[in-house]
């Protein structure tokens, strides 16, 4: 008879394994204990895919393959966590089914559920640590802030809580440059706190990343990030309503500026000629107005604002962007 994989009986039982064969001896494998355990890690991925993800089967079958290919790295990579190894895999299978989906531009209702599900296993799990044994649990950094006290907290709040708090999951990182920025921010709360800030400076069209992808790297509660753009685009101020009114009006008056610049060159009265030269003159410096207040909408806040609110000294705050950027730079190049 086939075991329920997915009980938390087996789950809890089967994370014992797992923790105790990567805390081994690596010069003394046992092949025979490695291939049960990666066989059994197949089942698991497959089925959490499909029994707790509700994937469908080729969705489910894509994510095995992904996986597969680093199934070691994966097994090797769960270290001691307040999070079962079913829940470990259930987080990983969701990570790359979001990156499929990304990679074929689709954009479905079901990560909306995944965010809620999440949040509630990550409540739940933040609690569950009762296979680990005592020496263990000192060893690990817990973050217990309950999921709703991420809303009682203000900018300021958030980017200490996030720069001082770092989740136990030990998530794999997928190439060279996502592994040397995980090192980065874990020298210390100053450097990620630095990076937040950083991110703060960031036009929110050019982010070119979203909340999970920021958890992973800083190895935080996802919820956190999502609570510290939404307050970042609060300061900023506009909202998409605004940015399109502004882009609708800067719209019209290059539509008018064409209008008249054919009108002007048809035109040959001089004095009419000379008012649609004025009239034109005044649409282009409209024109000028909305753009400039489009930039404004667009780009990221101020190193003034940011030192307002961080309660910082603006050269503080310049030394932080400075030294980020040359950093991540450093990284992306290196």
């Amino acid at each position: 008879m086939e075991k329920d994989y997915l009980s938390k009986e087996e789950d809890e039982k089967f994370s014992r394994t797992v923790l105790n064969f990567n805390n081994g001896n690596k010069g003394d494998i046992d092949e025979k204990k490695k291939d049960e355990i990666r066989n059994r890690t197949k089942i698991i991925i497959y089925k959490v895919s499909r029994e707790l993800l509700h994937l469908s089967p080729d969705e489910s079958a894509t994510i095995f393959l992904d996986m597969e290919e680093e199934l070691d790295k994966i097994i090797s990579s769960y270290k001691v966590s307040t999070a079962t190894f079913n829940h470990y895999i259930k987080q990983l299978c969701q990570y790359r089914y979001r990156r499929i989906k990304q990679k074929n531009y689709q954009k479905t209702l079901w990560e909306n559920a995944f965010f809620q599900e999440e949040a509630a296993l990550n409540a739940r799990n933040y609690n569950e640590i009762d296979f680990l044994d005592i020496k263990q649990k000192e060893k690990v950094h817990i973050i217990r802030e309950p999921l709703n006290v991420y809303s009682e907290m203000d900018l300021k709040e958030i980017i200490n809580f996030i720069s001082k708090n770092k989740n136990v999951l030990d998530y794999p990182v997928y190439n060279r440059m996502e592994a040397r920025l995980r090192k980065f921010l874990d020298i210390s709360p100053t450097v990620r706190k630095r990076f937040l800030i950083f991110i703060l400076t960031l036009p929110r069209k050019a982010e070119g990343f979203d909340s999970y992808d920021i958890a992973r790297v800083m190895k935080t509660d996802e919820n956190a990030i999502i609570r510290f753009f939404d307050l970042k685009n609060e300061a900023l101020g506009y909202q998409e309503d605004k940015i399109r009114e502004i882009q609708s009006r800067a719209s019209k008056h290059w539509r008018m500026m064409a209008k008249l610049e054919a009108n002007i060159t048809i035109e040959h009265d001089e004095e009419k000629k000379k008012k649609l030269r004025d009239h034109y003159q005044t649409q282009v410096l409209l024109h000028k107005k909305n753009v400039r207040e489009l930039r404004r909408a667009s780009q990221g806040m101020s190193r003034t604002t940011i030192s307002n609110i961080l309660g910082l000294s603006r050269s503080t705050i310049t030394v932080a962007i400075k030294d980020t950027a040359t950093i991540l730079e450093l990284i992306a190049n290196s």
